[in-house]
């Protein structure tokens, strides 16, 4: 083994090491919030003065917080999530691929100006469009239902841009092609581009439904019903100005990480393949 050799197997046990030390430090906070929620009341915050073996590793564990939250409004709460997330996916699929194919294929005025406010949309604070978004909700007379929830949600700049990206990408041969066959353009972007864009669909499906599950300030503001409670509202509940329930909370949140994690390890490689394309683009 020559000194080169040594060199590069030492530089690469020192990025891997470095990258293991970050990972640790990431994940340590929602090791201790899962490992929380299994342990008894008196004892969550008992060993948190000081990092110890005892703060990572429980001396007593218990199902009493699980039992809480699934026995309350969790249940109800992860069923309006997943329902919100999935058909907010679904739809923002759809249309924002439609939007994207349009900004990419065709040519009409104003078609630059028109892309700007389209990528200005997710540099936009959501705070600062909430009161005329609520407005124009209950317009409509929306409040307090699951297209309230859904529907603002659909369209995302974003993924407008990401589905642009890969179909500006497509050779123009192919579009051609297919125009001299006789096909419309709604047939070339549902029977063509559409399946060729899989990386950037389960991207598109990813990134719509995580930002629904975290989702938080609108739930609250535009369905506050207990029939409409999502997720993150039904954790937030658990903390009150007289009493945190600290057990419960835990476990809830738990509850919420595990489950957004499912398609983030499945979808992963795609959006990491999808995000990468599109910034050489």
């Amino acid at each position: 083994m020559t000194i080169s050799d040594l060199r590069r197997l030492f530089v690469a046990f020192v990025r891997y090491l470095a990258l293991v030390l970050v990972a640790t430090v990431l994940l340590l906070p929602i090791y201790w919030l899962v490992v929380a929620s299994f342990r008894p009341a008196a004892d969550i915050f008992a060993t948190s003065s000081s990092v110890s073996l005892a703060t990572l590793v429980p001396e007593r564990l218990t199902l009493d917080h699980w039992r809480e939250a699934w026995s309350g409004e969790l249940p109800r709460a992860v069923a309006n999530s997943l329902f919100v997330a999935l058909t907010t996916a679904g739809l923002g699929v759809l249309i924002n691929s439609l939007a994207g194919f349009a900004f990419a294929v065709f040519e009409f005025p104003l078609k630059r100006v028109i892309f700007a406010f389209v990528l200005a949309t997710f540099m936009m604070p959501f705070e600062s469009i909430v009161i005329p978004l609520y407005m124009l909700v209950r317009g409509l007379a929306l409040t307090d239902t699951y297209a309230a929830l859904i529907l603002p949600e659909v369209a995302s700049g974003l993924v407008i841009f990401l589905f642009r990206q890969f179909f500006a990408a497509v050779p123009k041969e192919l579009y051609e092609a297919a125009r001299i066959d006789g096909a419309s353009w709604l047939q070339i972007w549902w029977r063509l581009t559409l399946p060729l864009s899989g990386p950037t669909i389960a991207t598109a499906s990813l990134m719509l439904f995580v930002h629904q599950w975290d989702a938080f300030f609108w739930p609250l503001v535009a369905a506050p019903s207990q029939e409409r409670i999502v997720v993150q509202v039904a954790i937030a509940r658990n903390v009150t100005l007289e009493v945190a329930n600290w057990g419960a909370l835990f476990a809830s949140a738990s509850t919420a990480i595990l489950l957004a994690l499912i398609p983030f390890l499945l979808l992963q490689r795609f959006y990491l393949r999808t995000i990468t394309a599109a910034s050489e683009r």
